[in-house]
C-alpha cells in the first residue's frame, strides 16, 4: 500500500501493486466496501480527492504520471508531463487546489483544477468495442478516437499485465500471455492509451 486519503466516512487505501485503490468505512476499518481499478496505469505512488470525488493518482508511469479517475475508474482528466514530469506525492487542499511534489526536481507545485481538461470531452471521444464478449477463443477489440502510437495492455483481474501491443484502431488477441501461453478462464480488462495519455477500457470475459 503507498497512498491514503479520506472523505466523509471513508479511507480510501492505495495498492502500487495491485493498480487499484480500496475503500473502507470508518472508523472501524475492517472490512472493505468498495475497489476502483486504474485503466492504463500501473505502479501509483500516492492518491488525493476532490469534493466531487476524481481521484488523483501520481503514479511512476513516464508517459503521464498524474492522472484524474472518476469513480468507475476511467481516465477524466490529466496533468501535462511538460509541466509535472514525476509526481511522488499528491494533496487537495481546502481551496480545491491540487499540490503535488517532484522527486526529479525537487519542486512542490500547486495546480488550478479548473483549467484541466472537460471530462464529457475527453469521454465522448474515445470508445472501445468488443467483437464477442464472453468469448471462447478469440476476441477482437476495436477503438475509435485515439490519437496515434497507441497502445493495447491486456490485464487480468489482479492487475497483472497480461500481454501489450501496438494498437492501430483494431487488436486481435487469441487468449494468451506474452510467452504464448493460454490464460485460464476468467475477467480481464483491456486498456487502450494514446500518445497523448488518453485512454479507454474494456472487460473481457474469457470463457
Amino acid at each position: 500500500m503507498t497512498g491514503l486519503s479520506a472523505q466523509d466516512n471513508y479511507l480510501y487505501v492505495a495498492s502500487r501493486s495491485q493498480n487499484r485503490v480500496y475503500r473502507y468505512n470508518m472508523p472501524a476499518i475492517n472490512n472493505r466496501a468498495q475497489h476502483v481499478y486504474f485503466s492504463g496505469y500501473s505502479q501509483t505512488r500516492d492518491i488525493a480527492l476532490t469534493p466531487d470525488t476524481i481521484m488523483w493518482v501520481a503514479s511512476d508511469n513516464a508517459s503521464i504520471p498524474l492522472r484524474g479517475y472518476n469513480r468507475s475508474g476511467t481516465v477524466v482528466d490529466h496533468i501535462d508531463p511538460g509541466l509535472v514530469s514525476s509526481a511522488r506525492g499528491v494533496a487537495i487542499d481546502p481551496d480545491g487546489y491540487l499540490w503535488v511534489s517532484n522527486m526529479d526536481t525537487d519542486e512542490i507545485y500547486k495546480i488550478d483544477l479548473t483549467q484541466g481538461i472537460e471530462t464529457s470531452d475527453l469521454e465522448n471521444s474515445l470508445n472501445i468495442a468488443v467483437s464477442t464478449n464472453p468469448f471462447l477463443s478469440s476476441v477482437v477489440i476495436t477503438g475509435e478516437g485515439f490519437a496515434g502510437n497507441s497502445v493495447i495492455s491486456i490485464f487480468d483481474i489482479r492487475g497483472h499485465l497480461i500481454v501489450q501491443d501496438s494498437f492501430n484502431g483494431s487488436y486481435a488477441w487469441d487468449g494468451s500471455s506474452s510467452n504464448s501461453t493460454p490464460v485460464p478462464s476468467g475477467a480481464y480488462f483491456a486498456v487502450v492509451v494514446d500518445n497523448n495519455g488518453n485512454s479507454a477500457s474494456a472487460k473481457l470475459l474469457r470463457l
